[in-house]
């Protein structure tokens, strides 16, 4: 499995670490020496339009529809524009207040884009979909605290709904600095409270223990810190990025707290119509959406031709099917070009043991330079 890293960038020249290197707009910044570079890398190929909502990347059918051939990735006809150009979205949403990380990610990634704050899940898929936005940039995991819960479960909708109809067209890793914040004038021994979201105070977790701080859990960390600015209370502080403090007018009583330096996050970039590399670019990943009956070796089965293959599989996450036990949905995440043929027969493969199947995207991964496949190096870590 690959970890998680994310890369989050201030244009403002704020700490060292909130710098990015954005792969497809050429422009490589490393940030500090002893972290490794973080990288956006949108989808760059022809872009396809799919106005039933992905019909090129969604072989749902009776379940059992190719991801290639004439209704395949590429396969498009006149749909598909041939057009090689990065993914540079006017227009981008996340969902928090300025200062969230994922505002950094947008400027990261975006740094042309406007960016538009949104205050539920559900409006950001709504920006999208309706045209209001032309991406969204979303949190899926971090290294430290492991997947994010919403994202995790809003997938499957992306997946299987088509009246959603987003699909994953970008990757963004954002290297990730949590700060001790409070009003000017505040000290660490005043602090009692600490507010911030649930996957931020996972990563403080030692910090937070250490000094006996109450965690309270808050939407995003942009949004806890203003409401410590706006509450005024002595005990309270939050726990965000310095984009945040500088936001919200609050000073930093604590640098980097997190339980583990190298500390990132990685973030989706979702889309209304698919942005498939060509079938010749390197380091691409496909992101897969399938569910099996509840039975024996079902599993085994399905995967077996990305083995068979050597296929490298770097994300496995089941899910339970309308909370029952009777069938099992699993998000996977495989190095290849659906339209390879090697990948392409292994599809093939999963499809005749599953249920349904739904392609989620399609895009570059990031060229971090952290990933080691376990076969290529004794002892690697993936």
């Amino acid at each position: 499995m690959r970890p998680s890293r994310n890369t989050t960038g201030s244009n403002s020249g704020g700490h060292l670490r909130e710098r990015v290197v954005c792969g497809d707009a050429g422009t490589r910044r490393r940030s500090r020496p002893d972290l490794p570079s973080a990288i956006c890398r949108p989808g760059n190929g022809a872009p396809i339009r799919n106005d039933a909502r992905n019909p090129a990347l969604k072989s749902l059918g009776a379940g059992h529809g190719r991801v290639s051939g004439p209704g395949g990735v590429r396969g498009q006809g006149a749909q598909a524009r041939d057009v090689r150009r990065p993914f540079a979205p006017a227009v981008v949403t996340y969902h928090g207040s300025a200062g969230a990380f994922a505002h950094i990610a947008c400027r990261a990634a975006f740094p042309r884009a406007r960016a538009i704050a949104c205050d539920s899940l559900l409006q950001v898929i709504e920006a999208v979909r309706t045209g209001t936005a032309e991406a969204a940039v979303l949190p899926c995991e971090n290294l430290l605290a492991g997947r994010v819960p919403d994202i995790h479960l809003l997938l499957p909708e992306i997946g299987m709904a088509s009246e959603i109809g987003l699909t994953i067209v970008g990757e963004i890793f954002l290297p990730i600095e949590l700060h001790l914040v409070a009003p000017a004038g505040r000290s660490l021994d005043q602090i009692r409270r600490v507010h911030s979201h649930p996957v931020a105070l996972n990563q403080v977790r030692r910090f937070l223990s250490a000094r006996g701080l109450a965690a309270v859990e808050q939407s995003n960390t942009a949004t806890a810190a203003a409401l410590v600015r706006r509450a005024g209370e002595e005990a309270d502080a939050a726990v965000a990025s310095e984009l945040a403090a500088r936001t919200y007018g609050l000073t930093i009583l604590e640098r980097n707290i997190e339980d583990n330096p190298v500390n990132m996050t990685r973030f989706y970039v979702l889309a209304r119509d698919p942005v498939v590399p060509a079938l010749h670019e390197p380091d691409i990943l496909t992101s897969l959406l399938f569910e099996l009956h509840n039975a024996p070796g079902a599993l085994f089965r399905a995967l077996g031709g990305f083995a068979d293959a050597g296929i490298n599989m770097t994300k496995l996450e089941s899910y339970l099917v309308d909370g029952q036990f009777v069938a099992t949905r699993f998000l996977c995440e495989f190095e290849g070009h659906p339209e390879r043929d090697d990948v392409r027969q292994a599809i093939d493969i999963l499809a005749r043991h599953s249920t349904r199947h739904a392609i989620l995207g399609v895009f570059p991964m990031h060229a971090t330079g952290t990933r080691t496949r376990a076969d290529a190096s004794l002892g690697g870590v993936q």
